[in-house]
């Protein structure tokens, strides 16, 4: 199934929005699957659902728990795999990329999640550096919860001024 057929059968089934954008919102937020999965196109597939008149809260709520998740996730592997796989040839090689990172959470904190969560090229990215970084769970917590909230928000502020443009022409 291609994502046209995709979108299709969401639009066919409005009830599976919500379900919909949660998985989409966890591929682009989890540190594995958002290397490669471009954010755009959770933004493609919330417009498509919004000119469908799926509602926008659906489609908000569902990204954005969505990437709650994908970034809890995220940070639970950094936080319990993060130094083993620092050990790895592979990324001993990149470690200065790993001590701006732990330098970037000691000098801003959760501040950091914040302003890496509104970043599209290295939204994935932070709370897994967060994890190895050894951020303490509940301010991780509390600053994804407010990123993922401001996110949403954002995201909804998107998909109603691209609306506006499509419906203009």
């Amino acid at each position: 199934m291609n994502s046209e057929q995709f979108l299709n059968w969401i639009i066919s089934n409005p009830e599976y929005a919500g379900l919909a954008m949660f998985i989409i919102g966890f591929f682009e937020s989890f540190f594995i699957s958002g290397a490669v999965w471009p954010s755009v196109i959770l933004l493609l597939f919330a417009v498509g659902m919004s000119e469908s008149d799926i509602k926008l809260t659906f489609i908000c709520i569902g990204a954005g728990l969505g990437s709650w998740v994908g970034d809890t996730l995220s940070f639970y592997c950094g936080l319990l795999f993060g130094p083993r796989l620092k050990k790895l040839n592979f990324l001993q090689k990149r470690q200065a990329v790993f001590n701006r990172g732990e330098d970037f959470f000691k000098k801003y904190g959760w501040g950091g999640i914040l302003i890496g969560r509104l970043i599209p090229a290295i939204r994935p990215f932070i709370p897994f550096i967060a994890g190895i970084s050894s951020m303490t769970p509940l301010v991780f917590f509390i600053s994804s919860i407010i990123a993922c909230l401001i996110w949403s928000i954002a995201l909804a502020i998107l998909i109603i001024g691209i609306d506006n443009i499509v419906n203009f022409f």
